[in-house]
Order: structure tokens, then sequence, then C-alpha cells
């Protein structure tokens, strides 16, 4: 069990329009209460839309997207106390951190719809995967929040779309855009205890048909336990052109960040004092550079076309007095997308085709007292997809489609030996209806098919501590989902989902450190409300109960570990006066 409680204060960031003025806006955010799980449920009710399709051009209101989502908006980020990325996602409805070292630094496990010990959750940024290919999970602090435009949480089933991955559900984020406006910029800093500080800019401008912008930040502290200690840093530009032929937008994203990780301590350290670091903490350090170039066209009316080619490097290393484990994660690819719109017999429709390569290397070497090793998990990925969205009525629309992947690998691993080439082949099927019922009110049912492929740290290992599995076969997830919103009236919003995911071959680690498949049921029901009982307050409440336990193997009927039951999450926004925002935040988790 655990509680949280939070409480902070945002004063705006000053925006300096024509040319930069040196001015900062300084936020203090105070008053956290026991590291750990930081809530908050912003509504997902108001006008917002959500994307439609894996790039992130095409859109619908969110009143007619068919699944449970939670829309994270621009102001509500500015508004949030929230100091990272991973600390904005926990006060999200259903969503878990299990952070150890506190201000959502690194890539830490999360919990998402029942996903905790191993990923399941589809990550994307600017419709990029950024899911690290060794565990699954991703570098949350690679991302600034000052360079975010907003967050969309689609929970559920959603590799036809999404891709391979999604079993769980979609984070996806969509960055800043420049402003439409001549060049302008701001500078803020924010400051708290346990040594935190943090400073950020952005620089945005458009003028004729060329637009800019360039956003940044750079962080440290100490923590709150000995060998605790964060610093990184990470920058975004997006320089963008419309051309006769189209849009075209380079994206560039560098991150760097180097940290500590106190290690586990025994019932009696804790004890002793539990600000101790254990008998071997461990430090590291990352290094990414994320590159793409995004096309987007508007053929006419009916057709738009989208278009993304990318390459990332992602380099880490990571030491501790047992062993020192280097690892090399680079990547490329492109994703091309149509979108075709017509009116058969009267009825709107929308066509989305697709396909998609993906080129993944990793290589990891271990060098520890127990001997030296290396590793290689090398994949290549062809994808296909089809979707389409048909107004049944003007009230009832049906969204049905698939997705093919075709994946081949290539594993060269020493524990045990084994040197060859696998081959999986994916179908991800989903179907959908949504009605709208009433004014900003709908309810849905939707089935649906994902996979996830076992990442290269599931299936091979370089630590001669722990054993390969080269045999793992991908996770397949069957899930069905109905659920309810309505944002019908001003003073109160609400939305309810119920799910069940039967999970054939899920990958879970056993206490050995390996990686094996058995059939797993996730299932569980959210709620959420939304209350505006004043222009100058408003409140959120959400609650998500969650049930995921094997159904066969060693562990039959046991449930999975890291995986809360239940969350409870609730926040209070207080405006006393005109651009102040107090907001006092409270989670109980078990």
């Amino acid at each position: 069990m655990k509680y949280t409680v939070k409480a902070g204060v945002k004063t705006p960031v000053f925006l300096l329009t024509n040319w930069i003025a040196p001015s900062v806006a300084s936020t203090l955010a105070a008053l956290s209460v026991v590291a750990g799980a930081e809530p908050n449920s912003p509504s997902v009710l108001r006008e917002i839309v959500v994307t439609a399709a894996r790039l992130p051009d095409g859109t619908i209101p969110l009143n007619e997207f068919p699944a449970s989502v939670t829309v994270v908006t621009r102001e509500q980020i500015a508004q949030s106390p929230a100091f990272s990325l991973t600390e904005l996602l926990r006060q999200q409805l259903g969503f878990s951190s299990l952070d150890t070292a506190g201000f959502g630094s690194g890539a830490p496990q999360f919990s998402f719809r029942g996903y905790a010990d191993k990923a399941g959750t589809l990550v994307l940024v600017d419709g990029l995967k950024i899911n690290d290919f060794g565990g699954g999970f991703f570098s949350a602090s690679s991302i600034p929040l000052s360079a975010i435009e907003r967050v969309e949480m689609i929970r559920g089933g959603a590799s036809t779309t999404y891709g391979e991955g999604a079993a769980g559900g979609v984070i996806n984020i969509i960055t800043k855009k420049a402003d439409n406006r001549p060049l302008a910029g701001s500078i803020g800093a924010s400051v708290g205890n346990l040594g935190y500080n943090q400073n950020n800019f952005t620089l945005s401008g458009n003028k004729d048909n060329f637009s800019l912008l360039l956003a940044g930040s750079r962080g440290e502290r100490t923590g709150w336990r000995d060998n605790s200690a964060f610093r990184g840093r990470n920058f975004l530009a997006k320089p963008s052109v419309e051309t006769p032929i189209g849009r075209f937008t380079l994206g560039y994203q560098f991150s760097d960040e180097q940290s500590e990780a106190p290690a586990n301590l025994t019932p009696a350290e804790f004890a002793a004092n539990p600000r101790q670091s254990g008998t071997t903490p461990v430090s590291g350090e990352q290094e990414i550079h994320r590159g793409w170039l995004d096309y987007h066209h508007l053929l006419n009316d009916a057709w738009t076309v989208n278009g993304k080619v990318f390459a990332t490097k992602d380099d880490a290393r990571s030491h501790s007095r047992l062993a020192t484990v280097l690892t090399s994660q680079p990547s490329y690819g492109l994703t091309l997308q149509t979108d075709y719109k017509t009116q058969p017999f009267g009825h709107e429709n929308t066509l989305t085709l697709g396909g998609e390569y993906v080129r993944q290397d990793f290589t990891q070497i271990v060098l520890s007292a127990f001997g030296n090793s290396t590793t290689i998990h090398d994949s290549t990925t062809f994808s296909l997809f089809a979707q389409d969205a048909f107004k049944l009525t003007p009230k009832l629309t049906f969204t049905g489609g698939t997705r093919f992947d075709h994946r081949r690998s290539f594993l060269s691993v020493p524990f045990p030996a084994f040197t060859g080439s696998k081959k999986n082949e994916l179908w991800s099927p989903k179907g959908s209806l949504n009605y709208e019922f009433a004014k900003k009110s709908s309810a849905w049912v939707s089935l649906s098919q994902a996979y996830r492929l076992p990442s290269a740290s599931d299936a091979v290992s370089a630590d001669p501590r722990y054993a390969s599995n080269p045999s793992l076969v991908p996770l397949n997830a069957r899930t069905i989902e109905v659920g309810m919103r309505s944002g019908r009236f001003e003073l109160i919003g609400a939305s309810l989902s119920a799910y069940r995911s039967s999970v054939k071959d899920d990958i879970y680690s056993d206490p050995t450190g390996s990686s094996k498949n058995a059939n797993v049921v996730r299932q569980g029901a959210e709620l959420a409300f939304d209350l505006h009982p004043a222009k100058w307050m408003d409140c959120d409440v959400s609650t998500a109960y969650t049930d995921a336990h094997f159904t066969n193997g060693l562990y039959q009927g046991q449930r999975q570990v890291l995986v809360p039951d239940w969350e409870i999450k609730g926040g209070v926004n207080l405006r006393p006066v005109h651009g102040w925002t107090w907001r006092v935040e409270a989670s109980h988790l078990t």
C-alpha cells in the first residue's frame, strides 16, 4: 500500500514576441511527501482531438474515438506540478511507475493495463517508436515537458493502428509545432527539494513558408537516497517548410543523462537507515540521438499522404561493482500512410492504408568477474496495415482494420550458446462500434488482437548469471472492451470502461532472471470524474481496478508482480488570482 500527497504552485512562463528577451519564470513545486507515485487525472472530456492513425496529422474528436482515452493538453501540462514526463504520466488514470530514485529520471518500469514486469505499451513521439529495443520501456527523461503539445494515452489493444507492442495500449506524445507568429521565445526555471533544479527554453516562429521550433532543458537532483543523483540535458529542433508539393519537417532530438541507482535494502538495512544505497549501487550514462524527416501533403479534399524516414542511435553504459555493461541500439526505417475520405451512399468514410519498414540492432557487452560476453539481437520488420472508419448513421461509427507484421531476427548468445535466425508473422485485427447517444456523450465496444514480440532482453542475455531463452514466442492478447463517457454537463464529466484480455504466451521473468512464456488473464475497470464547481476551481478523481493473474504454468492462479490491485487518484486546481494555479494531489495504491 502506498500513499502520496503533493502540493504545488505554478506561474505562467512569459512569452516574448518578435525576439527573445531575457526573462525567467520560476516554478516552485513544494511539499513532495513520500517518494513514489504521484497522481492526477486531467480531464478526458474537453473539446479535444485524438490521433486517428500512426502518423499524427489525422485527428478525430475525442467523442468519436472507440476506446478509453486520456488527453493531457498543453495547458494542463503547464498547470501540473509534475517535474518530468514520468510524473505527468503517473498522474493519469491507470498508470503507475516503479521509480526507486525519484523525479522520474531514466526509464523506470511502469504498469499500464496490467503490464508491468515486461513492457506491453507502445510509446511514440511524433509517430516514432521510442521503446527501448532491449527492455521495451522508454527513457521518459529524454523528452522535455516544455516541448510537448499533448499526450494521448490510449488504453487497450491498438496494434492495428499503431504497431506491434501495443497490447496494453499506446502513449502517443505529440511535440509542439512552431507558433504562427514572428520569432518568439521563453525561458523557465524550477527548483525543489532534494537538490532539484531545472532550466528550460523554447524558441519558435513562422515567416512566410518556413517555421522553426527549438526547445531544450537541463536538470539535476541529488535524490532522496544515497547514490541516487541524476543530471540530464535534452534538446529538440523542428524546422519545417511548406512547398508546392507538400510540407517537409525535419526533426532532431538529443538526450544525454548520467544517473545513479541505489540498490535494494534488506529489512534490517531499511530499519537502520532507509536512505542508504545498499551494497550494489549502479551508475550509468545514456546518450540518445533521434532524427526524422516528415512529409505531409493534401492532394485534394479526399487524399492525404504522410511519410516518415527516421534513424536513431542509443548508446548506454552502466557500472556496478559486479559488472560493466555496454549497450548499443541503432535503428532506422520508414513509414508511409495515406488517408482517403469519401461519402459512399451519403455516409462519411475514411480509409487508411500504410506500410512500414524498421531495422533494429542490439549489441550488449558485459565485462564482469564472472567472465566477458557479447550478445547480438538484430531484427528487420516489414508491416502493412489498413483501417476503415464508416459512419453507419450520423451517430454510429464502425471502425475495422488489420495489420500484418513480418519480422526476421538474428540472435547470437553465449548462455546457453545459440546462434541462428528466427521468423515471426503476425496479424493484428480490430473492430469497434462507437455510438454518440447524446451531446458530448458516447459509448463503445471493441474487439482486438494485439501482439508484442520478444525484446532483446527477453530473449538473450550477455550476463553469465542469467540464461537466455531464444525459444520465446510472441505475446498474443485478445481483448474485449466496453465503455462510455459524457461531458454533456459543464459541472461534471465522467468516463467508465471495463475490459478482459486473454493473453496467450505472455512474457515474464522467473526468479533466475530468465524470461518464460505463460498464459495470463488481465481484466479490470476504470472510472474517472472531472468536476468544475466554479471558474476558480476544478477537481478530478479516478480509480482503476486491475486483476492480472497466470492461468497455467508454474505460477498458475498467482497474480503478476508490480501491478497494483487498486489505484485511487485525485487532485484539486485552485486559481485564486489570474495567472496563478495551485494544485493539491493525492493517491492511494494497493
